[in-house]
Order: C-alpha cells, then structure tokens, then sequence
C-alpha cells in the first residue's frame, strides 16, 4: 500500500507527461478525490488530479517531491512530504490517505507543514 503513496508523491516530479501521467493513474483510484490548501475546492476526478500535479512540474522545472515519513492507523496514511525545489528550498506538508481495495489512494488530504505548534 506505502508503494501506491510513496509512487503519487514521486510522480509530482517526473518531467514527462505521459509517465507521470501512467504512473498516477497505475495509483490513484478511479474515484480518486484530492484536496490540499491551494485547491480551491476538492478535486473528485482523476484526470483533473493528474492535471493539477503537473502543474507543479510546469511551474516549478526540476523540483521534486518524496515521501519522508509514512505510518498507518486501521487503514488510513499520514505521509510527510518534502517538496524541493530546483533552488534547495523545502516546504513540507503531511497528507492524510485512504487506499481502495487495490492499494490505490483514494482519499488524499494534505495540509501545509507538520501540524508544529506555533
């Protein structure tokens, strides 16, 4: 299941499309929803997913995005995600996922950092 998560956030770095496009839909559920703080509104649709993460290959050439930790609770992820940019600038984020019955994320829910008190 880790594999499934783990290839998604990897996928926001590969610069070719149709690989980055056949590696997120080998993960991604058909019922795929998405929501993270700059999405306007959750995205319910698989192709519209694989659209929003290459625009972070076209905005951002040559940043990256890897799994740093990934732990489970009866079924649900919580991934922390490094994103990189070209640069060696970082942001991190942490992602909430459920998987379907093939080991796809289904539902992925991500928040700006790693929840650190302020």
């Amino acid at each position: 299941m880790s594999h499934a998560i783990e290839r998604f956030f990897a996928s926001w770095g590969e610069p070719d499309s149709d690989t980055r496009a056949a590696a997120l839909n080998d993960c991604l559920s058909s019922d795929v929803s998405y929501a993270d703080p700059r999405t306007p509104e959750t995205i319910t649709d698989r192709e519209a997913l694989i659209a929003y993460v290459a625009m972070y290959s076209q905005y951002a050439p040559g940043a990256s995005a890897c799994v740093t930790n990934l732990s489970s609770t009866q079924g649900t992820y919580r991934a922390n995600v490094e994103f990189r940019m070209p640069d060696g600038k970082t942001q991190t984020g942490q992602y909430f996922i459920d998987v379907d019955d093939q080991s796809r994320a289904k539902g992925i829910v991500g928040f700006v950092g790693l929840g650190e008190t302020e």
